[in-house]
């Protein structure tokens, strides 16, 4: 697995004792979620939906924490501010920076969008 500079590895090592399959295991699944998320984050700029864009923004901040992706977290952190703030004007352009990463991510360990 080519490494993605989206990823803090040796924190992932850390968490996973050095289990490289079950470091893809745990990035796999925080894909897969955050595709979930990041659609609903979305559906929620559609609606103009404030408290719903909080809800999965902070979601999408500590998974992507879980598992060392700090950009995607810093992100998250931003648009979760941004929205309980009452502003929805950036949450476009964040979104899609965020689904950027985890399609690269998600291409380096195999998953297919």
């Amino acid at each position: 697995m080519e490494l993605s500079p989206f990823i803090d590895w040796d924190y992932l090592a850390e968490l996973s004792g050095g289990d490289r399959e079950f470091e893809q295991e745990l990035l796999l699944t925080f894909v897969e979620d955050a595709q979930s998320h990041l659609g609903a984050a979305q559906a929620a700029v559609t609606r103009q939906d404030l408290e719903a864009m909080m809800r999965e923004a902070h979601h999408l901040k500590g998974s992507s924490g879980n598992v060392g992706a700090h950009r995607i977290q810093t992100l998250a952190a931003q648009l979760e501010s941004e929205a309980k703030q009452g502003s929805l004007d950036n949450a476009p352009t964040l979104i899609r920076e965020m689904q950027t990463i985890c399609i690269t991510l998600g291409q380096q360990i195999g998953v297919n969008w």
